[in-house]
């Protein structure tokens, strides 16, 4: 595992948003965490990144040096939530990504990597390789340059010849096929509810209570969609369609 990152635009607007108030500031509990990693107290490094965190700030970097932390401590199910949170928040960070695949090799149930195509597998990899933002970009780029190439033939006194035609048809289906891939990293990221079981064992039931029959079982560091929320019980559903019932204290959502 790779050592914390030092970050310090993080600080700065952590600083701006607290004011600098509190009697130790966000980024005295930064370097603290840092410090604590280097010797080892992982524990130590834990309690200072938790706390920044609990100024509500988003950081994809704090979120990773927690993961890096929990791995440490042997706590698969919260480094894969903290892992998990940082790819969301920085998809096309390798060092994230790295050790989010690691820690997933660690969990008992393979649900996922069993129930997934290798050819979605790698498509999924490009994509977040690129990013959301960046073939948001490019898609807007494309519609740009689709306008631009209508209006120009618009105007043309000869009108539309074979090459712009041609052109036109590839612009337009090299948009189609960015915009579907930006929209679905999209919804993978952060158009979907996911939870990451913290407990060692869950048992799914059939129904939000404790009264209802058991479905199956999931393991710590398993990462679930959630469906639906009642009371404290959430609905959740695996790759392969099997879904059922979860009280919500047994994970975290991402």
């Amino acid at each position: 595992m790779s050592a914390p990152s030092r970050v310090a635009c993080l600080l700065v607007l952590v600083l701006a948003a607290t004011g600098g108030a509190s009697a130790q500031d966000p980024e005295e509990l930064f370097e603290g965490g840092n410090a604590a990693y280097d010797r080892g107290d992982f524990a130590q490094a834990v309690e200072a990144y938790e706390s920044i965190v609990r100024f509500g700030f988003r950081d994809p970097r704090v979120e990773y040096n927690l993961g890096n932390a929990y791995f440490k401590l042997g706590n698969l199910g919260r480094a894969i939530l903290h892992y998990e949170r940082a790819h969301r928040l920085s998809p096309t960070d390798p060092d994230i990504r790295a050790n989010l695949d690691l820690a997933r090799s660690r969990r008992f149930d393979r649900v996922e990597d069993a129930e997934v195509a290798l050819v979605v597998k790698a498509a999924r990899a490009a994509q977040d390789r690129l990013g959301p933002d960046r073939q948001a970009l490019a898609f807007l780029a494309l519609v740009w340059a689709i306008s631009a190439l209508v209006c120009w033939m618009a105007i043309r006194p000869r009108g539309v010849t074979p090459l712009g035609g041609w052109t036109l048809a590839g612009l337009v289906v090299a948009a189609t096929v960015v915009g579907v891939s930006w929209w679905m990293t999209w919804h993978r990221l952060d158009g979907t509810r996911v939870a990451v079981v913290l407990e060692d064992t869950v048992e799914v039931l059939a129904g939000p209570g404790s009264n209802n029959a058991t479905l199956f079982t999931v393991h710590e560091g398993l990462a679930l969609e959630v469906r639906a929320q009642r009371s404290e019980w959430l609905q959740v559903s695996l790759p392969n369609g099997f879904n059922g019932w979860i009280p919500s204290s047994a994970v975290g959502l991402v």
